[in-house]
């Protein structure tokens, strides 16, 4: 099961994926490059969580995807 957790602002998107739920796979993909086209930047969890790595493009095989707009990051 896979996650991509959108954060913006206050608020947060949270969109889940299974690798065998081709639509759902697909919805999270769309997801991902929308808000990549924003300028939001995207890193998946790696490590059980001790670190991320910057993605490009979208990883089905990430359990763990974030997306945080520039604005917000601080």
């Amino acid at each position: 099961m896979g996650t991509l957790k959108v954060l913006m602002g206050n608020e947060e998107e949270k969109i889940f994926w299974s690798l065998d739920d081709s639509e759902a796979v697909q919805k999270a993909r769309e997801k991902f490059d929308h808000y990549q086209k924003q300028g939001f930047i995207a890193a998946k969890i790696v490590d059980q969580g001790d670190k991320g790595v910057q993605l490009s493009e979208f990883d089905p095989e990430a359990e763990e995807i974030f997306m945080l707009g520039l604005a917000d990051g601080g």
